[in-house]
């Protein structure tokens, strides 16, 4: 039952990949700096957005024991205000350095813990934040798979 669960997670992010935008999730990950991302490494930049690509994804249901927020309580970082409550989710710009989703995961101190934001106004009503473990080990699986 364990592998269904791993196997099904690692599809679910696989599908994500293909869809985001890696130029647009990077640049916030360096402090809105092209300087600084031009001088990161391509490999380094290429672990972050993989990181960052398996971190989100829509939902129709809120995952078992997920916390749920409301997706105003998410901050855009580029301009530093709270998103309004009828943001419509596109993971092909919006992504894990983009908001402040490391400040949710922050509040619980074990990084294992899914978070879920309601999205009323989006394609599918759930935005869910895996939690940092799963985020890890897509991330390095996809990293050892290229």
């Amino acid at each position: 039952m364990k592998r269904v669960i791993v196997t099904l997670i690692l599809l679910t992010a696989c599908i994500g990949l293909k869809a985001q935008n890696c130029e647009a999730m990077l640049l916030p990950y360096f402090g809105f700096d092209a300087a600084k991302k031009a001088a990161c490494p391509d490999s380094k930049q290429e672990l972050i957005c993989l990181y960052a690509r398996a971190a989100l994804y829509e939902s129709d249901t809120v995952p078992a024991g997920a916390d749920l927020f409301n997706i105003s309580e998410l901050v855009d970082k580029a301009t530093g205000q709270n998103l309004p409550a009828d943001f419509v989710v596109d993971l092909n710009t919006m992504g894990y350095y983009t908001h402040n989703f490391r400040s949710f995961q922050y509040r619980y101190p074990h990084g294992d813990k899914v978070l879920c934001f309601s999205t009323p106004n989006s394609r599918h009503p759930y935005l869910v934040l895996r939690s940092i473990e799963q985020i890890d080990k897509i991330a390095n699986e996809q990293w050892m798979n290229r």
